[in-house]
C-alpha cells in the first residue's frame, strides 16, 4: 500500500526545514514563499500556525526564525532516541571497511563508557568490554575531551591524577588543537619511559581494589601524553595504537567517540584510508543525532 501523504504536512516540513537550514537568518513571507515555490496565501497561513504554536517567532520586521518550542521538542527526542542505534550502523561501516576492532565510547557523568564494540581489541584477549566503564581521570579520558571547550579540558586535567603527569610545556594543546583541526587523534605506541593511558585503562579494567590500584600506579613511569600525535609527528615506522574520531550533540558537545584499535604500522597511503574512516562515522553519527561540530570552521 502507498503511504498517504498530506500536502498542507509537507508545506510545514519544508518551512522548518528551510529556516534549521538557515539558523541565522531571520526570512520575511516573501522570502519563505520564493524560495520554497510556494503560494503567498498558503505561506502565511502556514507561518501563522507555526508563529501561534511557537514553533516560530516573528519580529516587528515580520521576519520569521525558529521559536522556542523546538527547543523543547529537540530536548525530547535527544531523551527518547536511542542514540547507539543510530549510531551503530556506522560502527557496523567502519569495522567492515578497516577489519579492526571498532569501539564506540560515551562520556556518562564523571566515567567514560564502553557502549559498543565489534572485532577483537587486542591479540588473544577475549574480553567483551562492552559496559566496561573508567573514571575521566587522568591520564584516562583525554581523547574524550579534547573537543570539548578548554574549560572541560582543563577541568579534567585538575583532577588528581592516577599516575603523575610530566608532560611537556603546551604538550597537550598542540594535541588538542591539531585534533580540532584535524578531526581526529592518532595514539602512537607508547615508550618505554613514559606510562600511556592503555596501561592505566588495563589497570583500572583488573578491576584492583582502589587501594591497591593507587599504590600499583604510584610506582609507574609518569605519563608525557606523548602517545598521542601532534601534527608533523607522522612516522610510518611507528605503529599506530589507534584513531579516535567524535561525536557531537545538538549543543555542539563532544557526547561520544569513535575509536579504531589498529596497533600496526601504516603505510601513508593505509593511514589515510584509516583517518578518513573513522572521521566519516563519526561526521555521519553526529549529523544523524542532530549535532553539530563548534570545530568544523567550513561549516560556519
Amino acid at each position: 500500500m502507498a503511504e498517504r501523504m498530506s500536502p498542507s504536512a509537507d508545506r510545514v516540513v519544508l518551512i522548518l526545514e528551510l529556516l534549521a537550514e538557515h539558523p541565522a537568518e531571520r526570512l520575511t513571507l516573501t522570502e519563505i514563499a520564493t524560495r520554497l515555490g510556494l503560494s503567498k496565501p498558503t505561506c502565511l497561513g502556514v507561518l501563522g500556525s507555526l508563529t501561534a504554536g511557537g514553533l516560530l517567532t516573528r519580529d516587528e520586521d515580520k521576519a520569521y526564525a525558529l521559536g522556542p518550542a523546538l527547543l523543547r521538542m529537540g530536548s525530547a527526542a535527544e531523551n527518547s532516541v536511542a542514540p547507539l542505534d543510530l549510531m551503530r550502523p556506522y560502527l557496523d561501516g567502519l569495522h567492515g571497511r578497516l577489519r579492526a576492532g571498532c569501539l564506540i565510547v560515551g562520556n556518562v557523568e564523571n566515567d567514560m563508557v564502553v557502549l559498543d564494540r565489534r572485532g577483537t581489541l587486542a591479540e588473544g584477549d577475549a574480553r567483551d568490554f562492552v559496559g566496561e566503564r573508567f573514571p575521566l581521570v587522568p591520564p584516562l579520558g583525554l581523547v574524550n575531551h579534547l573537543w570539548n571547550p578548554d574549560g572541560v579540558l582543563e577541568d579534567w586535567l585538575a583532577r588528581e591524577p592516577l599516575v603523575r603527569l610530566d608532560p611537556e610545556p603546551g604538550r597537550l594543546a598542540a594535541v588538542a588543537a591539531g585534533a580540532r583541526e584535524r578531526g581526529y587523534v592518532v595514539e602512537r605506541a607508547g615508550g618505554p619511559t613514559d606510562t600511556g593511558h592503555a596501561v592505566v585503562a588495563q589497570l583500572v579494567s583488573s578491576h584492583l581494589p582502589e587501594p591497591v590500584l593507587r599504590r600499583v600506579c604510584a610506582h609507574l613511569p609518569p605519563t608525557t601524553f606523548r602517545e598521542y600525535e601532534v601534527p608533523g609527528e607522522e612516522d610510518p615506522r611507528v605503529p599506530v595504537s589507534s584513531i579516535s574520531a567524535p561525536v557531537f550533540d545538538r549543543r555542539g558537545r563532544q557526547r561520544y567517540l569513535f575509536t579504531a584499535v589498529l596497533d600496526r604500522r601504516l603505510s601513508p597511503a593505509e593511514r589515510e584510508d584509516a583517518t578518513a574512516a573513522v572521521v566519516a562515522a563519526g561526521r555521519a553519527s553526529t549529523e544523524a543525532l542532530g549535532g553539530h561540530n563548534p570545530w568544523d570552521t567550513a561549516a560556519r
